[in-house]
Protein backbone atom coordinates (compact mmCIF):
# COMPACT_ATOMS: atom_id res chain seq x y z
CA UNK A 1 0.00 0.00 0.00
CA UNK A 2 2.83 2.41 0.85
CA UNK A 3 4.39 1.78 -2.53
CA UNK A 4 1.17 2.69 -4.32
CA UNK A 5 0.79 5.86 -2.26
CA UNK A 6 4.36 6.90 -3.06
CA UNK A 7 3.84 6.17 -6.77
CA UNK A 8 0.76 8.36 -6.82
CA UNK A 9 2.47 11.25 -5.02
CA UNK A 10 5.60 11.10 -7.12
CA UNK A 11 4.13 11.13 -10.60
CA UNK A 12 1.58 13.82 -9.83
CA UNK A 13 2.11 17.37 -11.07
CA UNK A 14 -0.43 18.96 -8.75
CA UNK A 15 -2.37 22.04 -9.83
CA UNK A 16 -3.58 24.81 -7.52
CA UNK A 17 -7.24 24.21 -8.26
CA UNK A 18 -10.31 22.46 -6.88
CA UNK A 19 -8.68 21.98 -3.47
CA UNK A 20 -10.19 22.64 -0.05
CA UNK A 21 -8.03 23.40 2.98
CA UNK A 22 -9.04 21.89 6.30
CA UNK A 23 -9.31 24.77 8.77
CA UNK A 24 -8.38 22.49 11.67
CA UNK A 25 -5.07 21.56 10.04
CA UNK A 26 -3.97 23.88 7.25
CA UNK A 27 -0.97 21.68 6.51
CA UNK A 28 -3.30 19.27 4.74
CA UNK A 29 -4.90 19.79 1.34
CA UNK A 30 -7.92 17.66 0.46
CA UNK A 31 -9.20 17.17 -3.06
CA UNK A 32 -12.89 16.21 -3.24
CA UNK A 33 -14.50 14.68 -6.32
CA UNK A 34 -17.58 12.51 -6.88
CA UNK A 35 -17.38 9.77 -9.51
CA UNK A 36 -20.15 7.48 -10.71
CA UNK A 37 -17.94 4.42 -11.06
CA UNK A 38 -14.69 2.91 -9.77
CA UNK A 39 -11.34 4.00 -11.11
CA UNK A 40 -9.39 1.30 -12.90
CA UNK A 41 -6.05 3.13 -13.03
CA UNK A 42 -4.34 6.43 -12.26
CA UNK A 43 -1.66 5.75 -14.87
CA UNK A 44 -2.18 8.24 -17.73
CA UNK A 45 -1.16 5.56 -20.23
CA UNK A 46 -4.50 3.92 -19.37
CA UNK A 47 -6.78 6.96 -19.31
CA UNK A 48 -9.40 5.15 -21.39
CA UNK A 49 -12.64 6.27 -19.73
CA UNK A 50 -14.15 9.53 -18.56
CA UNK A 51 -13.49 9.01 -14.85
CA UNK A 52 -9.83 8.20 -15.43
CA UNK A 53 -9.50 11.21 -17.71
CA UNK A 54 -11.08 13.53 -15.12
CA UNK A 55 -8.71 12.34 -12.39
CA UNK A 56 -5.61 12.30 -14.58
CA UNK A 57 -6.32 15.85 -15.72
CA UNK A 58 -6.18 16.93 -12.07
CA UNK A 59 -2.93 15.09 -11.40
CA UNK A 60 -0.76 15.33 -14.48
CA UNK A 61 0.32 17.78 -17.15
CA UNK A 62 1.47 17.50 -20.74
CA UNK A 63 3.04 19.66 -23.40
CA UNK A 64 -0.17 21.53 -24.22
CA UNK A 65 -3.73 21.88 -22.94
CA UNK A 66 -7.08 23.20 -24.15
CA UNK A 67 -8.60 26.49 -23.07
CA UNK A 68 -12.31 27.11 -22.42
CA UNK A 69 -12.87 27.48 -26.17
CA UNK A 70 -11.10 24.18 -26.89
CA UNK A 71 -8.14 25.99 -28.43
CA UNK A 72 -4.65 24.60 -27.84
CA UNK A 73 -2.54 26.64 -25.43
CA UNK A 74 0.83 26.12 -23.70
CA UNK A 75 1.24 23.93 -20.66
CA UNK A 76 4.69 22.46 -19.89
CA UNK A 77 5.72 23.55 -23.37
CA UNK A 78 5.90 27.34 -23.34
CA UNK A 79 5.98 27.52 -27.14
CA UNK A 80 6.59 25.36 -30.21
CA UNK A 81 7.32 25.33 -33.91
CA UNK A 82 5.93 23.14 -36.67
CA UNK A 83 8.08 22.56 -39.75
CA UNK A 84 6.84 23.80 -43.12
CA UNK A 85 6.22 20.21 -44.28
CA UNK A 86 4.22 19.44 -41.13
CA UNK A 87 6.47 16.53 -40.15
CA UNK A 88 8.39 18.00 -37.20
CA UNK A 89 6.99 19.45 -33.99
CA UNK A 90 9.57 21.12 -31.75
CA UNK A 91 8.53 22.06 -28.21
CA UNK A 92 10.40 24.38 -25.84
CA UNK A 93 9.74 23.44 -22.23
CA UNK A 94 9.28 25.63 -19.17
CA UNK A 95 12.10 25.45 -16.63
CA UNK A 96 9.93 25.76 -13.51
CA UNK A 97 8.03 22.44 -13.56
CA UNK A 98 9.04 19.73 -11.07
CA UNK A 99 7.85 16.24 -10.23
CA UNK A 100 6.46 15.65 -6.75
CA UNK A 101 9.02 14.67 -4.10
CA UNK A 102 9.73 10.94 -3.78
CA UNK A 103 12.50 8.71 -2.46
CA UNK A 104 13.28 7.59 -5.99
CA UNK A 105 14.74 11.03 -6.72
CA UNK A 106 18.09 12.28 -5.40
CA UNK A 107 17.71 13.31 -1.76
CA UNK A 108 13.99 12.56 -2.10
CA UNK A 109 13.38 15.88 -3.87
CA UNK A 110 11.36 15.97 -7.08
CA UNK A 111 13.51 16.92 -10.05
CA UNK A 112 12.82 19.23 -12.97
CA UNK A 113 10.81 17.87 -15.89
CA UNK A 114 13.08 17.40 -18.92
CA UNK A 115 12.61 16.63 -22.59
CA UNK A 116 13.80 13.07 -21.98
CA UNK A 117 10.76 12.58 -19.73
CA UNK A 118 8.53 13.15 -22.73
CA UNK A 119 10.61 10.73 -24.81
CA UNK A 120 10.00 8.15 -22.09
CA UNK A 121 6.32 8.95 -21.52
CA UNK A 122 5.38 8.98 -25.21
CA UNK A 123 7.47 5.87 -25.77
CA UNK A 124 5.32 4.06 -23.19
CA UNK A 125 2.26 4.71 -25.34
CA UNK A 126 3.67 2.75 -28.29
CA UNK A 127 5.50 0.11 -26.24
CA UNK A 128 3.74 -3.24 -26.76
CA UNK A 129 5.00 -4.41 -23.35
CA UNK A 130 3.09 -1.58 -21.67
CA UNK A 131 -0.04 -2.23 -23.70
CA UNK A 132 -1.36 1.32 -23.38
CA UNK A 133 -4.92 1.95 -24.50
CA UNK A 134 -3.60 5.24 -25.90
CA UNK A 135 -1.27 3.66 -28.45
CA UNK A 136 -3.57 4.88 -31.24
CA UNK A 137 -2.36 8.45 -30.71
CA UNK A 138 1.05 7.69 -32.22
CA UNK A 139 0.95 4.15 -33.61
CA UNK A 140 0.18 5.11 -37.21
CA UNK A 141 1.86 8.51 -37.09
CA UNK A 142 5.44 7.81 -36.02
CA UNK A 143 8.07 5.30 -37.15
CA UNK A 144 8.93 4.17 -33.63
CA UNK A 145 10.74 5.31 -30.50
CA UNK A 146 13.32 7.15 -32.61
CA UNK A 147 10.56 9.58 -33.60
CA UNK A 148 10.73 11.12 -30.11
CA UNK A 149 13.93 13.03 -29.43
CA UNK A 150 15.29 15.27 -26.68
CA UNK A 151 17.44 17.85 -28.47
CA UNK A 152 18.48 19.14 -25.04
CA UNK A 153 16.94 19.25 -21.56
CA UNK A 154 14.33 21.81 -22.59
CA UNK A 155 13.73 20.99 -26.26
CA UNK A 156 11.63 18.03 -27.39
CA UNK A 157 10.96 16.96 -30.97
CA UNK A 158 8.35 14.70 -32.54
CA UNK A 159 8.95 13.40 -36.07
CA UNK A 160 5.82 12.31 -37.94
CA UNK A 161 5.68 9.90 -40.87
CA UNK A 162 3.26 12.18 -42.68
CA UNK A 163 1.55 15.49 -41.88
CA UNK A 164 -1.30 15.29 -39.38
CA UNK A 165 -2.80 18.75 -38.67
CA UNK A 166 -4.80 17.68 -35.55
CA UNK A 167 -1.59 16.53 -33.81
CA UNK A 168 -1.45 19.43 -31.34
CA UNK A 169 -4.99 18.76 -30.21
CA UNK A 170 -4.23 15.08 -29.59
CA UNK A 171 -1.25 16.06 -27.44
CA UNK A 172 -3.65 17.74 -24.99
CA UNK A 173 -5.15 14.36 -24.06
CA UNK A 174 -4.49 12.75 -20.65
CA UNK A 175 -2.62 9.95 -22.43
CA UNK A 176 0.12 12.44 -23.32
CA UNK A 177 0.89 13.41 -19.73
CA UNK A 178 4.49 13.25 -18.54
CA UNK A 179 5.69 10.77 -15.90
CA UNK A 180 9.21 10.14 -14.49
CA UNK A 181 10.89 6.87 -15.43
CA UNK A 182 12.49 6.44 -12.00
CA UNK A 183 9.13 6.22 -10.30
CA UNK A 184 7.27 4.17 -12.90
CA UNK A 185 10.15 1.69 -13.21
CA UNK A 186 10.25 1.19 -9.44
CA UNK A 187 6.56 1.12 -8.52
CA UNK A 188 5.00 -0.04 -11.76
CA UNK A 189 1.34 0.47 -12.62
CA UNK A 190 -1.38 0.88 -10.02
CA UNK A 191 -4.92 -0.38 -10.37
CA UNK A 192 -7.72 -2.14 -8.55
CA UNK A 193 -10.25 -1.58 -5.79
CA UNK A 194 -7.72 0.08 -3.44
CA UNK A 195 -7.68 3.25 -5.53
CA UNK A 196 -10.37 4.97 -3.50
CA UNK A 197 -8.29 4.57 -0.34
CA UNK A 198 -5.17 5.50 -2.28
CA UNK A 199 -6.68 8.78 -3.43
CA UNK A 200 -7.80 9.70 0.07
CA UNK A 201 -4.45 8.87 1.65
CA UNK A 202 -2.36 10.52 -1.02
CA UNK A 203 -4.23 13.79 -1.06
CA UNK A 204 -4.51 14.21 2.70
CA UNK A 205 -1.02 13.31 3.86
CA UNK A 206 0.05 16.92 4.22
CA UNK A 207 3.31 16.27 2.38
CA UNK A 208 4.93 19.26 0.74
CA UNK A 209 3.99 19.68 -2.89
CA UNK A 210 5.38 21.98 -5.56
CA UNK A 211 2.69 23.98 -7.28
CA UNK A 212 2.77 25.96 -10.49
CA UNK A 213 0.13 27.81 -12.45
CA UNK A 214 -0.36 30.22 -15.35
Amino acid sequence: MNKMVNWFLAVSLLLVAACVTNSSDNRKTIFNINLDDDLTSLDPAFARNQNAIWMDNQLYNGLVQLDDNLKVKPCIAKNWEISADGLQYIFHLRNDVFFQDDDRFKNGIGRKVKATDFVYSFGRLIDAKVGSSGSWIFSDKVAGMQSFMALNDSTFRIQLRQPFPPMLGLLSSAYCSVVPHEVVDFYGKISGATLWVLVRLSLSTGKRARFWCF
